[in-house]
């Protein structure tokens, strides 16, 4: 497991702040949990029926952990929702990446399962997410009750002309000159312009 931080500037203030403000638009309770495992801290938010079966949300890469959770909202009336910060991506979790070349990831979600004791579960995740509970579908699938997967990262790659056009060149246009059009090119390209304003930092 490679140490470290995945910040190259005062980056992590702004996104931890923005994490937070989006936490604060919530019209529901939301309990913030850390669980200690062999890859590192976990930060879990917690939402939901204390009473209800349980689902875990797993954000995209590099996203934050709120704008995944607010995708699903219609979730927290029904069941009990965990949705934890992967590790080595946004939010509250250790910094150091966890390998997806092997059994990393199942691991991980086992030790996060076994703390909150839970056998099995429900799974939701896009792109990045989706990835990770195809890792534990590939190496501990008992612990899956059911899964959705939206977009998922790591079965088909995409246009790489596109790629560089819609989301590169907007990106390095963007860092040279911090313009929110090109921020805006990327986020809309990203989430076929759904996000709403929040989202958009």
């Amino acid at each position: 497991m490679r140490k470290g931080t995945i910040y190259k500037s005062e980056g992590k203030r702004l996104i931890t702040q923005h994490y937070d403000n989006y936490l604060k638009s919530f019209d529901f309770d939301v309990e913030q949990i850390y669980v200690y495992t062999s890859y590192g801290k976990t930060h879990i938010l917690v939402a939901g029926q204390p009473e209800g079966k349980t689902i875990f949300i797993f954000q995209g890469g590099n996203c934050i952990n709120p704008m995944t959770l607010s995708w699903f909202l219609p979730l927290v009336d029904k069941y009990r929702v965990y949705a934890p910060d992967t590790i080595g991506h946004p939010g509250y979790s250790s910094e150091s990446r966890i390998s997806a070349k092997d059994n990393s990831f199942a691991q991980w979600i086992k030790e996060l399962m076994d703390y909150l004791n839970i056998d099995s579960s429900a799974f939701v995740g896009p792109s990045y997410g989706a990835g990770i509970i195809l890792r534990l579908a590939t190496f501990m699938p008992d612990k899956i009750h059911c899964t959705v997967l939206v977009s998922p990262a790591g079965i088909r790659l995409g246009s790489k002309i596109r790629m560089i056009k819609d989301i590169l060149l907007p990106l390095v246009l963007f860092n040279g000159t911090s313009s929110q059009k090109y921020l805006n090119k990327i986020t809309d390209t990203m989430s076929d312009q759904s996000l709403i304003h929040i989202s958009r930092c």
